[in-house]
């Protein structure tokens, strides 16, 4: 027994841990590589640079348009402002009274017997007769300040014939139109009040 169970041998002796292998180590001489600043800072300043070109160029050019809409608008403005003009010129020359002082300067007269054709049944009426010269002047007021005299015509001793207006066909059957007025009764009238 003793030799089985001796002390000595009952002393375990520990195991040896398995080693793992373990990469081997190298001196690195410097720092990490570092991708150079400079071309990074020369791009970011570029593109900062190109913005600023590009918002300079920006605003000259809305400052170019602006420019452009107020000439723009000053044109408008002067045009109205000679559209109204020419607007009221055309109103006074079309008005009747400087229409009228301007056939007298011509030499026309106003004529005393105006002659109406009635169209439904082609029929003149009135007598038609020449305007008598000098008769626009007491027609329209005195003479204008601007106005040469008109020096009446003497009368021609020719003969015209008269003025005959040809009557279409009476070919419309049209009835007759009646005014009768119906029977006043006492109970329909009204008194106004």
């Amino acid at each position: 027994m003793s030799t089985v169970f001796s002390p000595s041998k009952a002393r375990v002796t520990p195991a040896q841990p398995v080693k793992k292998a373990e990469p081997k180590l190298r001196v690195v001489y410097g720092a990490p590589f570092r991708p150079p600043r400079m071309p990074f800072v020369i791009f970011v300043v570029s593109l900062l640079a190109a913005g600023l070109v590009g918002l300079l160029l920006l605003n000259t050019e809305l400052q170019r348009g602006t420019f452009q809409v107020t000439s723009l608008s000053s044109q408008a403005d002067q045009l109205r402002d000679q559209q109204e003009l020419l607007e009221r010129q055309v109103r006074t020359l079309e008005s009747p009274q400087n229409l009228a002082d301007r056939a007298v300067r011509m030499g026309m007269v106003p004529n005393p017997n105006p002659v109406f054709l009635r169209l439904s049944d082609g029929q003149v009426l009135g007598q038609p007769a020449e305007g008598k010269a000098g008769t626009a002047a007491t027609m329209f007021g005195p003479a204008l300040p601007g106005a040469t005299p008109v020096v009446p015509k003497p009368p021609v001793a020719t003969k015209k014939p008269p003025v005959t207006a040809n009557k279409p066909p009476a070919t419309t059957n049209k009835p007759p139109v009646t005014t009768k007025k119906p029977p006043v009764t006492g109970a329909n009238t009204t008194t106004g009040g």
